[in-house]
Formats: C-alpha cells, sequence, structure tokens
C-alpha cells in the first residue's frame, strides 16, 4: 500500500510543519439536495465534533452510530452483509482502512469532486496499489502512555514503573478490540521484541496482569474516559481523544516525549463504502469537513491536530508536534499491515494468556 511505504516521512514533515490561520467566510454549505446520511463515528467528543460539522451545513442530516470498541470491530459487521450496508461513511484508521482496501469496499475518490484535498498531505492520502483515493485523511492523533497526575499514586517514567506495587488497581488497560493492540507493541518494544516479535511483549503483559495493577479494563472509549475521570484508575494507554477528554477536567502527563516511552500516531479519517445511494452527498459532506475552518472546529472538539495546511493547530495539541530529532526518538510508526494480520492471533493469546489473570 501507498500509505504504509511513505507514512512515517510525512507525518513527521506533516507535524513538523504545524497549521496556518483559518481561512475565513468559508460559513454554511451551499449543497444544493437534502439528503439522509449514515455514518459510523467514535463516541465521545469525536462525535460531538462531526455533529458540529454537520449543523454548520444543511445540505444532509445524519443518523450516528458509534463504534462499539476499536474501529476495526465495524469490519465483520460490514462483511457480514456485504454486497448491501448500512453506512455511508465509515471513520477509520490506517489499519481498519487497510482492511477495507484489501476487500474493495470502498469508493474510489476522485480529487476534483473534493477540492479540499489539495490542502492535506498528498502523500498521507490513502490509495490502493493501482493509486486510487480510497480514504480521505481529517486529523492526525496519538495512541500512548498517560496519567492524571493530580491522583497517580507515583511519577511514572518507564514501563517497568508500570510493575510498581504503588500501582494496585491503578492502570486502565485497553481490551483487546482497542488500539489495534498497540499497547501490547509498546509492551514488546521495551523488552526488546517489536510487532514482528511479540513474545517479549506477551511475557511483559503476563506480568502486569498478574501484579493486580490493572484496575479496569476499557473495551470503549467511555470505559476509559469514566474510569480516569472517576479517579478509579489514573495511569493508561489510550488514543488522543480519550485523553483530551479526561484533561478537560483534571491534569494530565502525556508520555509523547518521554524517553521511557513511544508514542504511536494515527490518522483518523473517512471511507465512503460502495453500493450505497448517497455517495455524493458523503462526498460532498467530507469535503466541507475536511475544509480549514471545519478542520480547525473538529481538531478544537475532537482533541486531534488537523490536517489542512490552513487549519489552526489548538495549543493543546502541542504535545503531538515532533520536530525530526523528537519525531525519531519519541514516535514509533509499525508495520500496520502486520499489526492488522496478527489481530486474530493477538485477541486469541489475550483471551487465553490474559483474561483469565484479571
Amino acid at each position: 500500500m501507498v500509505f504504509k511505504i511513505t507514512r512515517r516521512d510525512l507525518i513527521g514533515s506533516a507535524l513538523v510543519a504545524g497549521a496556518a490561520g483559518i481561512i475565513p467566510g468559508v460559513g454554511r454549505s451551499a449543497f444544493a439536495a437534502d439528503s439522509k446520511l449514515t455514518a459510523v463515528e467514535w463516541g465521545g467528543d469525536v462525535v460531538e465534533a462531526m455533529k458540529q460539522i454537520a449543523a454548520a451545513q444543511s445540505a444532509s442530516s445524519f443518523d450516528w452510530i458509534l463504534h462499539q470498541g476499536g474501529a476495526g470491530a465495524i469490519l465483520p459487521k460490514i462483511k457480514a452483509s456485504w454486497p448491501k450496508t448500512d453506512f455511508d461513511y465509515v471513520a477509520g484508521w490506517e489499519g481498519s482502512f487497510n482492511s477495507m482496501v484489501k476487500e474493495d469496499w470502498l469508493e474510489t475518490i476522485d480529487p476534483a469532486d473534493m477540492p479540499n484535498l489539495a490542502d492535506l498531505p498528498e502523500k498521507i492520502i490513502i490509495r490502493d496499489g493501482k493509486g486510487n483515493i480510497k480514504a480521505v485523511p481529517r486529523a492526525v492523533g496519538g495512541m500512548y502512555f498517560g496519567t492524571r497526575t493530580d491522583i497517580a499514586p507515583i511519577e511514572v517514567m518507564t514501563i517497568d514503573d508500570l510493575l510498581s506495587p504503588k500501582l494496585k488497581g491503578a492502570i486502565c488497560w485497553p481490551g483487546p478490540t482497542q488500539s489495534m493492540m498497540l499497547q501490547i507493541v509498546a509492551l514488546a518494544l521495551h523488552a526488546g521484541g517489536s510487532e514482528t516479535n511479540m513474545e517479549p511483549g506477551w511475557k511483559l503483559m503476563i506480568e502486569l496482569a498478574k501484579s493486580g495493577n490493572i484496575g479496569r479494563v476499557a473495551i470503549t472509549d467511555i470505559d476509559f474516559t469514566n474510569s480516569l475521570t472517576s479517579g478509579e484508575t489514573s495511569v493508561g494507554f489510550f488514543a488522543e481523544p480519550g485523553w483530551a477528554a479526561v484533561a478537560k477536567s483534571f491534569p494530565v502527563t502525556r508520555m509523547t516525549k518521554s524517553a521511557g516511552f513511544k508514542a504511536f500516531l494515527y490518522q483518523s479519517g473517512f471511507g465512503v463504502l460502495k453500493n450505497r445511494p448517497n455517495s455524493k452527498a458523503a462526498l460532498d459532506f467530507i469535503n466541507f469537513a475536511i475544509g480549514p475552518e471545519m478542520n480547525s472546529l473538529y481538531a478544537k472538539v475532537a482533541g486531534e491536530a488537523p490536517l489542512n495546511r490552513k487549519a489552526t493547530t489548538p495549543d493543546t495539541l502541542k504535545h503531538l508536534a515532533f520536530t525530526p530529532e523528537e519525531f525519531a526518538s519519541f514516535v514509533y510508526v509499525p508495520d500496520y499491515n502486520i499489526v492488522l494480520e496478527q489481530q486474530d492471533s493477538w485477541s486469541k493469546r489475550w483471551e487465553q494468556d490474559i483474561a483469565p489473570l484479571l
């Protein structure tokens, strides 16, 4: 896949470059026809951001469907009914879009139908093997370790600290449908492995499960934010929107530039499904959503760094802006094709070796 080859260099340059200002005068959409779209989004602040964007136009109304677990959880539902589908667009990221491209579920997007694509980094746009555009990015987020600073029992400096007896019950850990199980890749990296050598990660995961330090397994985004905001737990690994939701009310330490951790960057975006009557309306809405004003709004509400070069990056997302040196030191971009291929076997390993210990 094209995005697999170029993604590390591109995300690094996109985040280093930052963003300019908002173009004024982009008000309500001027679309002509009214359509009803069914969209699959993450919950929490992400869907709230998309609802605000939808409210800024009048061409389409929406039924919102929320991901249950990670974005990959929607894939079996689509496959079970294909070629019939109930969704006009599905929000996703590299891992889930890679599967959709392989299954040939996504519409090919003509740049002429989406003028705002010209203001997105060209190399980050997801394409198939023939170079056809298959998904549209909207923002860059991260999955990383962090703490609720005000109540964390200790200052967590490295992954080894997660095993401290002082963290008994204090860790919120993603379930096997969250984050493409990159949380265990993180453990593997720390222990000398990688996504291609996961045994060191599984060994460390077993130690962590046995320690009693995992007080909550988060199956959904809301599980994570509720656990951290209620004070049930204070340490965790999760995606940017979850941390942003916690940080609205409590101080958060994000380990995106900490020597003892690696941050995983991802892009979120839109995939338009084939075999739907309102494909044109879906494309028009997505073009509207990735324009500079709406992309800035999305970043502000959802907590992911915008990709439109004319959008504004909030100060609250500067932890996702890296110099080239920081990118090389703190960011890890896995081979998402390998990560995707291993999801079933990793999930079975979790159920067999980890779940009984929790």
